[in-house]
């Protein structure tokens, strides 16, 4: 087992404590210790690269609309009173580690150049539900760090040749409880797992290994 820690990321920034995806929720995480935090990307429709989970901002903004719909100075406050934030403002927090999650398609070449920019790729991870998403950004960017993202269902469905198929340079992002039903299958993996779905770091106390990193929603 290695001895390096895994880095702790907060989900959507301190979720469990602050509005998801906000900038105070990303500060938060880092003022209580985080070494970074996993947010969710997707461009407006003049190609804004923006943070927001959903498509549609009415269940954590005041008033509703598509993203991908409406031009970045047509976005409503998020209900904590603040813009709906910049990938590029959230790239100059002195975080060690963003996993940028890519959302829907097509995204992932705004959220590089947005990365790119702001000279920020040795500390961002890119990540997506969609392979051809992770696959196009990285044969577009070498560098940049990549990672194949699954839900739990999917995750369960997966074989050891499937993973050993997969690119050595990418990272894996199962949730938490695909790793404890099958640890045999995710352990000779355990430097590229990013392991998702605990509501607390606590919860990585049951894990048989160590991974590199953890994302949870708060400390």
């Amino acid at each position: 087992m290695s001895s390096q820690k895994p880095l702790l990321l907060g989900h959507r920034g301190y979720s469990a404590k602050h509005l998801e995806n906000s900038m105070e929720a990303f500060r938060e995480a880092l003022a209580a210790g985080m070494d970074g935090f996993e947010l969710d990307v997707q461009p407006t429709r003049d190609g804004v690269c923006c943070v927001l989970h959903d498509d549609d901002l009415t269940r954590t903004a005041m008033g509703g609309g598509l993203l991908r719909q409406l031009k970045v100075n047509e976005l409503p406050k998020l209900k904590n009173g603040e813009d709906v934030p910049r990938l590029g403002d959230v790239l100059e927090l002195p975080a060690k580690l963003i996993n940028v999650e890519l959302k829907g398609e097509p995204g992932w070449k705004n959220a590089l150049a947005a990365v790119e920019a702001a000279d920020a790729l040795d500390r961002v991870l890119f990540s997506s539900f969609e392979p051809s998403e992770v696959l196009q950004l990285w044969a577009d960017c070498h560098e940049a760090r990549c990672g194949f993202l699954w839900d739990l269902e999917e995750a369960m469905a997966l074989t050891a040749e499937e993973l050993a198929e997969l690119p050595e340079d990418l990272m894996f992002h199962p949730p938490i409880a695909s790793v404890m039903a099958n640890p045999e299958l995710w352990r000779p993996y355990a430097q590229r797992l990013v392991i998702w779905g605990m509501g607390s770091f606590s919860a990585a106390g049951k894990l048989p290994f160590q991974p590199a990193i953890l994302i949870a929603d708060g400390l």
